[in-house]
């Protein structure tokens, strides 16, 4: 009896030993380890987004319908948009959204400057008016010309057009002293074509969207249907200087400025041929729609890379902005 107590008790032992290292083993080992050591199967385990750690013989999860229904939504969302938005060619005029201020924003667009150049000169001015009248706020007629070396305005070469001389000739003939070769043309004047000096050439020319000789027996000789015109194309072609560039056009013609514009960036003709613009806007017409047109027109100037590098109002005309523009396509200059 003694002994088959002892051999329970020493079962009872035995038995507590091997559950205690069974229970010590499932705690030290690693999960896969210990599956495989006492069930001896291969186990699987996944991450949380269903990706297989090891072979698996499920097959891969597939997303929710619902994701790749949004998804062709926004696809085909942003297609219709880009179709539907081109962008508008240079060489088209695109009339600019209304505005709450239409004179707040011309001004200041046209005060905005685009371009840096260093070396500004003022050319030309008269002192006083025609009448002998002193000028209070300096001299008229005088513009705003970049000498920077990149402008490349070298003597002896450099190509001048003056449209709307008047009888001030001040500008052409401080730009003929630096060794220019000047263009001078005003069909108000009643003079004939004539070489005002050694590098001056008059012409008896006005600047205009379509080409006209000009009607004969009219009277009034600043009726515009008695001049000779020319767009600025044809006047480079009749003077030949189709193969090179016009360093300068400078306009002052009398809010002609703003047609003859428009058809000169439609054509092509400013972006390719003229490095530097000068021109004096005349603001006369105040209404909404007619604001927006001027603004719309100073835009597209920019748009075909034309930069402002000098603005001011003339003090004798509140009306007239004189405007000094770079062409960025064929000057290198650097850019606000």
């Amino acid at each position: 009896m003694f002994l088959d107590r002892y051999s329970r008790r020493r079962r009872w032992i035995v038995g507590c030993v091997a559950v205690t290292t069974a229970v010590v083993i499932m705690l030290l080992t690693p999960p896969p380890k210990m599956a495989k050591l006492f069930l001896n199967e291969e186990i699987y385990w996944t991450k949380r987004n269903y990706e297989e750690t090891t072979e698996s013989k499920e097959e891969p999860v597939q997303p929710p319908p619902e994701n790749k229904k949004i998804q062709t939504t926004v696809t085909t969302s942003s297609l219709n948009r880009t179709e539907s938005a081109p962008t508008p060619s240079i060489f088209t005029y695109v009339d600019e959204p209304p505005a709450a201020n239409e004179m707040k924003r011309l001004m200041r667009a046209l005060s905005t400057q685009g371009a840096v150049c260093s070396d500004q000169r003022r050319i030309g001015g008269l002192p006083r008016g025609p009448h002998g009248a002193p000028r209070p706020f300096g001299p008229d007629g005088m513009w705003y010309i970049c000498f920077d070396e990149e402008v490349q305005l070298i003597p002896g070469t450099c190509v001048v057009y003056s449209i709307g001389t008047g009888d001030d000739f001040s500008f052409d003939e401080k730009m003929a002293n630096h060794g220019c070769n000047v263009f001078a043309f005003d069909p108000t004047m009643g003079r004939e074509d004539h070489n005002h000096s050694p590098r001056v050439m008059f012409y008896n020319l006005g600047l205009s969207d379509v080409d006209q000789e000009g009607a004969e027996n009219v009277s009034n000789k600043l009726d515009k249907r008695t001049w000779k015109t020319r767009t600025l194309a044809s006047i480079i072609k009749e003077l030949g200087h189709s193969k090179r560039e016009i360093d300068i056009l400078k306009m002052d013609i009398e809010s002609n400025e703003w047609r003859c514009l428009r058809h000169m960036l439609a054509d092509g003709t400013l972006k390719n041929y003229v490095r530097q613009l000068n021109v004096e806007y005349h603001v006369i017409v105040r209404t909404p729609e007619a604001l927006r047109r001027y603004y719309s027109t100073a835009k597209w100037l920019e748009r075909q890379g034309f930069k402002i590098f000098h603005s001011r109002r003339n003090p004798y005309c509140p009306e007239c902005w004189e405007m000094s523009y770079i062409n960025s396509n064929l000057v290198n200059l650097p850019l606000n």
